[in-house]
C-alpha cells in the first residue's frame, strides 16, 4: 500500500459519536437509537476488557490494585471537554 492509501484509509475512519449526532439532528431517532446502543456496548466491552486484564494481573503477578483519585468535578471537566469537541467536529462537516 503507498502513503497515499493509508492517508485515505486515516481519513474516512469512523467517529460514530459524530454519526450519532448527525442521525439526532437529522431526525432519525431510530438509526440514533442503534448507534447510542452500539456505542454504550462498545465502551462497556473495552472496560471489561480492561478489568479482566487488571484482575488477572492481580491474581497471577500480584500486581497491587490501582486506587483511583478522581472526584466528580474531574469527570464533569471530562465529559465537558469531550462534548466541546464533538460539537467542533459536527459543525464543521455541516
Amino acid at each position: 500500500m503507498s502513503e497515499v492509501d493509508l492517508a485515505v484509509e486515516q481519513e474516512v475512519e469512523a467517529n460514530p459519536t459524530l454519526d450519532l449526532v448527525n442521525a439526532l439532528s437529522a431526525s432519525d431517532f431510530n438509526n440514533a437509537g442503534t448507534m447510542f446502543k452500539d456505542i454504550l456496548a462498545s465502551k462497556m466491552q473495552d472496560t471489561l476488557d480492561a478489568e479482566k486484564i487488571a484482575v488477572a494481573d492481580q491474581m497471577f503477578n500480584g500486581v497491587e490494585p490501582e486506587e483511583l483519585d478522581i472526584d466528580d468535578g474531574e469527570v464533569d471537566a471530562m465529559f465537558d471537554a469531550e462534548f466541546e469537541e464533538n460539537e467542533e467536529n459536527s459543525t464543521e462537516i455541516e
